[in-house]
């Protein structure tokens, strides 16, 4: 048998125990025991599932309870087998499962608490950058300031939601100090972010984001203050620009310093 058949043989019998029959005639079997190992394969491979999907999906997993969760990445890990031998991208199209999974239709707001997850697990494994320092900001010029151009962390990025979706994550952290919402129906935009090497969820107003997006795209600060003020005239640099600093949400661009 060619290398390739005996391999999407197994690869049918991981996944499907009726397929295991079409599998053993290619086996070597002195002690009659390979349908037995073909079925620890196959557990094997559900709990690397299982794993996986907790990892990447913890607050999933807390709101829906370890046994849903473990029968949801059952289910998941047969709609989307892995195509990449790094475990880390097995779990990108959860949202969209769930959007779908009729056993999670009670909780509307699922398929986007795993959107969130999924930014944050992504902004985990980004690139790192360094971060602007107030002390660069303080040499700066108020006109110098206004012209430079700061780009945002590799690692940052958000998700604008009908649900309170940053109030939802903190709540489910260790230690948490936000309160779960009784009925989670107020929208938030989640603002990922990664201080420090620790990923963090925090809530944003649409003219932060707007700035960033600005910013996002290589134009100076002045122009990112001008998004900002459009949509909300009482939007204060002043405030904003020490927050983004504390949560090293800027990287240094190509005209920070010129005057």
């Amino acid at each position: 048998m060619r290398l390739e058949s005996l391999q999407r043989d197994f690869a049918a019998a991981l996944h499907d125990r009726t397929c295991t029959p079409t599998l053993l005639p290619s086996l070597l079997d002195p002690d009659g025991r390979a349908a037995e190992r073909v079925a620890l394969y196959r557990g094997n491979l559900v709990t690397a599932w299982r794993k996986a999907l907790a990892s990447a999906y913890p607050v999933l997993r807390a709101i829906v309870g370890t046994e849903f969760f473990d029968a949801l990445a059952h289910v998941y890990g047969h709609a989307h087998p892995s195509v990449s031998g790094d475990l880390n991208h097995f779990g990108e199209h959860m949202p969209a499962f769930l959007a779908d999974f009729a056993p999670a239709q009670s909780l509307p707001y699922l398929p986007e608490v795993a959107a969130l997850e999924w930014l944050a697990h992504r902004a985990h494994y980004a690139a790192d950058a360094i971060s602007v320092s107030r002390n660069t900001i303080a040499a700066l010029t108020p006109d110098a300031l206004l012209d430079a151009c700061f780009a945002v962390h590799p690692a940052c990025t958000w998700l604008d939601s009908r649900f309170p979706l940053a109030t939802i994550w903190r709540a489910h952290q260790l230690d948490a100090d936000d309160v779960l919402p009784d009925q989670p129906s107020a929208g938030e935009i989640a603002l990922v972010v990664r201080p420090y090497w620790r990923v963090d969820v925090v809530a944003a107003q649409p003219a932060e984001i707007a700035a960033l997006a600005v910013l996002r795209r290589g134009e100076p600060l002045h122009m990112a203050l001008a998004a900002a003020l459009a949509i909300a005239p009482e939007f204060n640099l002043v405030q904003a620009l020490p927050s983004w600093l504390d949560l090293h949400l800027l990287v240094s661009g190509h005209a920070v310093g010129s005057a």
